[in-house]
């Protein structure tokens, strides 16, 4: 089994060495090796001449300690005869020699003769050393009459005790160490040389002769891909055409895509002819509720359809290409007003799209190619703006670009970033225009308008910030916001007397299909205490357009049954379903002041009655906007419409101003003046 394993572990091994993007792997490998070889056989010598240093240093000390103990003898029989006797000189001796000792005993004594010859037994080196020395300093300290007897032992501890033959054999036992580890070291450097010499033959055999091998195999391996390659130049041309053309066209209807666009550009600004130019951005409106309601399989349908559309708009040397979802980009000389309504009529009528026809608006953005642009990215740019601006006038219409346009986006942009803290911070304030009955004259309630009053900019009305409210995301917390103002301050004018409130609160798309609506909305009731019929709530046609079952739908029904009245606002404006009206808890709706201006007018007037008609038939209430003569107030009622609101009856006024407006008229009879108009 072991051998399997060893012939497995070799055979993958030449496998690993015939890939060349291995080879440096082994190559290291080989240097490293011979690295260590290096280090080893350096760290060996400097082993090997620290040892000798170390053995030489301990027999030189050896031989000092063998002088200086005879000279330490040899002072203190001379001090013996002396009447003032010297000490300094034999006090030096004594010193060297007890620093030559420490500095033996204390180093590494790497022989065990060494180690047993200092330490082991009583009468061991270490100990005659220590007895002698201590004489020696006790030697000068003493009386005279003593110190014979001092260094007479002193004598016997060098002599007879063996202090000077310990010593001598100290020094022996050094060389002896030095020629042991001369020897050993020898054998250890004749055996690296030995491993040398097989490891560079084993790097010969294993490692470089099969990298030279994976050379050479690589070298025919891309001989005969060389080959192949050559012979499939023409294949490789057809597959680098059909990825041009997948680069720079769009997958689905086989126009050129963006890329293409921008190179289309960029080779008319070369040309130094742009004025000749124009330039449409066509954008579907509504394009998703198509994808929604019928499936995306006959929204990519109706897109190829309406790409064949367009481009039978224009001649053969004009440009047609799709830049995005539901976005197409025409560039022709043809003038642009002509461009636009053949646009506008080839997507006039539904297309039939596998048996169904689906009917799509589409808005325009559109300019001139001018000299003063340099970058195709920035005109494009500039047709997206005038697009956007198209949408938010409602679609199905074209935009030219002017500079002015491009200004109202960054406006509308720097109005995204502050409304977040106008929120918070107060800035965005409730307006109150009075509601009247028209039957008697008298307040019935009062609709909840927004204002910015902006610290820089001054009094901004709802159409200038709203856009970038809806934009930004932020018109459920700017509704809230409102709702929570403008419910305290009818509090105050009930809690004073002056007026029992009845007030209607606008309502945003977003604000109606907001899941937490239900509990915010009455917590800010309940928090301001007003009661539930005291507040109603305006949602606009185009809220109703998605069916019974979205959240708006359900939050309509949970705010009718805890007892919160619903409006239609802008009835007569909008496409939604009049069966919404019998499906969901509408309480009333609001004639727009579309419909209210040109009475008495009877076409308008028979729209009118016929709207009021079917309110009647469904039990709702009518408020008609827009009343500004008493002609008009007086028509409404006797066509049955119950409440007026308008600059006849009073404008749209700050909390502050619509209170003194409340204690002056609050309890009279009011009717239409064109002098408040």
């Amino acid at each position: 089994m072991q051998t399997i394993k060893r012939q497995a572990a070799r055979a993958l091994a030449r496998l690993a060495l015939r890939k060349p993007e291995r080879l440096w792997q082994h190559y290291c490998f080989a240097l490293f090796l011979i690295l260590c070889l290096v280090i080893a056989t350096h760290l060996l010598n400097r082993t090997i001449i620290e040892r000798g240093l170390a053995a030489a240093e301990g027999i030189k000390k050896s031989n000092e300690q063998v002088l200086i103990a005879q000279d330490i003898v040899m002072r203190a029989r001379a001090l013996d005869s002396q009447n003032a006797p010297d000490f300094s000189k034999f006090e030096k001796s004594v010193q060297q020699m007890e620093a030559i000792h420490r500095t033996l005993i204390t180093s590494e004594i790497r022989s065990i003769a060494l180690q047993n010859h200092y330490f082991e037994g009583n009468a061991s080196l270490h100990a005659n050393i220590r007895n002698f020395l201590i004489l020696a300093k006790r030697l000068p300290k003493m009386a005279p009459e003593l110190r014979l007897a001092t260094r007479l032992r002193l004598e016997e501890i060098y002599h007879d005790r063996g202090l000077h033959d310990g010593l001598l054999k100290a020094a022996t036992l050094f060389a002896q160490q030095m020629e042991t580890d001369a020897a050993s070291f020898r054998t250890m450097q004749l055996s690296i040389l030995a491993a040398s010499g097989i490891v560079l033959l084993a790097e010969a055999v294993f490692i470089f002769w099969p990298a030279q091998r994976a050379v050479q195999s690589t070298i025919r391996k891309m001989q005969e891909q060389t080959s192949v390659l050559r012979t499939s130049q023409t294949q490789l041309r057809r597959m680098n055409a059909q990825l041009e053309k997948i680069v720079k066209h769009d997958q689905l209807t086989g126009l050129p895509n963006r890329a293409s666009l921008t190179s289309y550009l960029t080779d008319i600004l070369d040309a130094k002819r742009p004025n000749d130019w124009s330039l449409l951005l066509v954008g579907l409106d509504d394009f998703k509720s198509v994808n929604d309601m019928i499936g995306h399989d006959y929204g990519d349908a109706l897109l190829i359809a309406v790409s064949h559309a367009l481009q039978s708009c224009v001649d053969y040397d004009s440009f047609v290409a799709r830049v995005g979802g539901d976005e197409f980009v025409l560039i022709s000389t043809e003038p642009t007003a002509f461009l636009v309504r053949r646009v506008m009529d080839a997507l006039d009528e539904p297309f039939a799209i596998k048996g169904r026809r689906i009917p799509i608006n589409a808005s325009i953005g559109h300019l001139h190619i001018g000299n003063e642009v340099s970058q195709p990215l920035n005109i494009v740019a500039d047709a997206e703006i005038a697009l956007q601006f198209a949408k938010n006038a409602g679609g199905n219409r074209a935009q030219a670009f002017t500079e002015h346009l491009r200004d109202d986006l960054r406006l509308m942009q720097k109005l995204q970033l502050e409304l977040r803290d106008a929120i918070l911070n107060g800035e965005i304030e409730p307006w109150f225009q009075p509601q009247v009955r028209l039957v008697d004259g008298r307040l019935h309630g009062a609709e909840v308008l927004a204002r910015w009053r902006h610290p820089t900019r001054g009094l901004l009305t709802p159409d200038l910030f709203l856009p970038a409210a809806e934009r930004a995301g932020l018109m459920v917390d700017l509704d809230h916001s409102i709702w929570k103002s403008a419910m305290n301050y009818a509090w105050q004018w009930q809690d004073r007397n002056i007026w029992r409130p009845s007030i209607s609160l606008n309502a945003a798309p977003d604000t109606i299909a907001d899941p937490y609506l239900l509990e915010r909305f009455l917590l800010t009731l309940q928090k301001s205490g007003l009661e539930a019929n005291q507040v109603i709530v305006e949602v606009l046609e185009t809220t109703l357009i998605n069916g019974k079952d979205d959240m708006a739908a359900i939050n309509i029904d949970s705010l009718a049954e805890c007892g919160i009245a619903l409006e239609l606002d802008d009835f007569g404006t909008g496409y939604a379903s009049l069966s919404k009206l019998t499906q969901l808890p509408i309480a009333g709706i609001k004639l727009d002041r579309s419909l209210i201006a040109p009475l008495p007018d009877q076409a308008a007037d028979s729209v009118v009655r016929a709207i009021l008609a079917l309110a009647t038939e469904l039990g709702l209430h009518v408020v008609a906007e827009g009343v500004e003569q008493i002609e008009q107030a007086t028509h409404l009622s006797e066509r049955g419409c119950g409440f007026g609101q308008g600059y006849g009856f009073g404008k749209p006024m700050p909390p502050k101003e619509f209170g003194a407006w409340l204690a002056a008229n609050a309890q009279n009879t009011l009717q239409a003046s064109p002098k408040i108009a």
